[in-house]
């Protein structure tokens, strides 16, 4: 009969499995975006080949460029991933206040827009909807209308189908905007304030 022999786990074998189990994960994930204005933190957890990124903006500042009568539009790049194949696996947004610039609603406060998160950013007005479905195939787009220069917004989303790859180009988390004709009346900005979680699987580089 086979005895069973004890062999103790090299510690450099239990450093590696630990770095895969680490909550506290950084720079082998991505990068966080910046803003010119406001704050984007995140808080970055790794699993394995899993991933947990939650995002805290803080009156983060998202341009928006005018297009008359198509509507508006404005992008904020808020994550670079390391490149690999994805899969993402669910997403919640909830946005808690949003400050308009000057210019956006000649102090009206009623802007109307779509806010939601893509891999792709926004490049043309779409009159309050971000249309696309690249702009908004993380976190879909939620829809928004300002009164008195407030108002607040959730979504929550599952596992997409389609998993995206990376490993040439590497993919990236875009807040993207799209406001309304009617409402927006210059290239200005709006503030973004709020929480944002992705969470996601890696399927491995080339």
């Amino acid at each position: 009969m086979p005895t069973n022999v004890y062999k103790p786990i090299p510690e450099s074998e239990m450093a590696a499995a630990l770095r895969q189990i680490d909550p506290t994960a950084g720079g082998e994930i991505g990068t966080v975006g910046t803003a010119t204005s406001g704050s984007i933190g995140c808080a970055i957890e790794r699993y394995g080949p899993l991933f947990k990124l939650t995002f805290t903006l803080a009156a983060a500042r998202v341009p928006v460029t005018d297009g008359a009568a198509s509507g508006s539009f404005g992008t904020l790049k808020i994550f670079t991933f390391a490149q690999a194949g994805i899969s993402f696996l669910g997403a919640r947004q909830d946005y808690t206040a949003f400050a308009e610039g000057a210019a956006l609603t000649a102090a009206a406060g009623d802007a109307a827009f779509e806010i939601g998160v893509g891999t792709t950013a926004i490049s043309a007005a779409a009159d309050a909807t971000l249309g696309n479905g690249v702009n908004e195939n993380v976190g879909q787009a939620v829809a928004i209308t300002l009164s008195g220069g407030t108002g607040t917004g959730t979504a929550v989303d599952g596992a997409k189908t389609t998993a995206l790859n990376g490993t040439a180009s590497a993919i990236t988390l875009n807040l993207n905007w799209s406001g309304s004709a009617a409402t927006i009346e210059a290239n200005s900005t709006i503030d973004v304030t709020g929480t944002i979680t992705v969470v996601g699987a890696f399927l491995g580089d080339d």
